[in-house]
């Protein structure tokens, strides 16, 4: 067996840092905001990253009923998707259980689990990132026509739905944002809270799948940034930024203009709304300005520039649209995710 088979990878990035290193001016140090309010000039491979993030765990039956639930919501190939991708999972699962039983310890049996665990799932995500990798390549060298190609369509819009689902900051939100008003709901949250892994993979699908079939209907843009403000990201690199999204609630939005800045001079929008035409699209200060504001409001913690004076102007704006809703977050109930964007986009 290959000896990297038995490398299990710690560090998992829940936003891609080879996509950050375009803030990089040619380099992998970008200038982003830390936990504790600081501007930092560091290697984007030490933020928007946790050890583990994606570790595989096992699931009770309770917590399998939630993922089916779910998945039933969704059309019937979508679910024939998950159903395959679950099962292959749970015989993992059951492998190590009947592994367990035997009484048996191996070391390299061992060592082959724990990097099945952290690898499998962060794999799944790599492979989603090399295939998009020229596409985002294009675009960000503003040649839209890539996508004219069906199979770049495909994958772009699957990484594209992934890059709303995988983050800490969309876990978070969803979880927080859980009612627990009784025992049956405290069990729920729960539930999705251990079986996130999963849900966030099978949640990114769904959303990947409608922008897809959705594409010749929504308004798909090029956004080129002329002006002396760059773009920023963050740990969100998808927002909502439709006009109809509450900035002090929690509530599912009727539409959606889904944001998502390539570099500091171009940017991708996916509209509803007839804000921006199809194809290129030349923005002015103004909107850029909006545009960063919005990144800057649903990020948890870090926003992320090519220049310190890139992403100062931004920093209070740094999840806002979390801290107004805080209040009533106790209070809402969850819509089910079948595909259609969440509230919290």
């Amino acid at each position: 067996m290959p000896r990297n088979e038995f490398d299990a990878k710690k560090r998992h990035h829940y936003v891609w840092a080879n996509y950050l290193t375009r803030w990089g001016s040619g380099t992998r140090n970008v200038f982003y905001t830390t936990k504790t309010g600081r501007i930092a000039h560091d290697s984007v491979r030490g933020i928007v990253v946790e050890d583990f993030f994606y570790k595989i765990t096992p699931l009770n039956h309770k917590q399998i009923e939630v993922i089916k639930g779910y998945s039933q919501l969704s059309p019937d190939h979508l679910q024939r998707h998950h159903v395959s991708y679950l099962n292959d999972f749970l015989k993992m699962q059951h492998d190590e259980a009947v592994y367990r039983k035997s009484g048996i310890r191996i070391q390299e049996v061992e060592q082959h689990l724990h990097a099945l665990k952290c690898n499998l799932l962060e794999n799944l995500h790599a492979s989603h990132e090399s295939k998009a990798g020229p596409v985002l390549a294009a675009l960000a060298d503003e040649q839209l026509d890539v996508l004219l190609d069906k199979t770049h369509m495909i994958e772009f819009m699957v990484f594209f739905g992934h890059q709303i689902s995988r983050t800490k900051t969309f876990r978070d939100s969803v979880i927080q944002a859980l009612p627990r008003r009784n025992a049956i709901e405290i069990d729920m949250v729960e539930a999705m809270a251990h079986a996130w892994w999963f849900l966030s993979y099978m949640f990114g699908m769904n959303i990947g799948y409608d922008l897809y079939v959705g594409r010749n209907y929504a308004k798909h843009a090029l956004l080129i940034n002329d002006t002396r403000v760059p773009f920023i990201t963050s740990d969100q690199p998808v927002v909502n930024v439709h006009s109809c999204v509450s900035e002090t609630e929690f509530a599912a939005p009727e539409y959606s203009d889904l944001y998502y800045a390539i570099s500091p001079r171009v940017a991708y929008i996916i509209c509803d709304s007839d804000r921006f035409a199809r194809g290129r699209n030349v923005v002015d200060e103004v909107t850029v300005v909006e545009l960063n504001t919005k990144v800057a409001a649903q990020a948890k913690t870090h926003i992320i520039g090519d220049s310190e004076n890139a992403i100062l102007p931004f920093q209070k704006y740094i999840g806002r649209r979390y801290q107004k809703a805080h209040p009533d977050l106790a209070h809402k109930q969850l819509p089910s995710i079948d595909g259609r964007l969440p509230f919290w986009c």
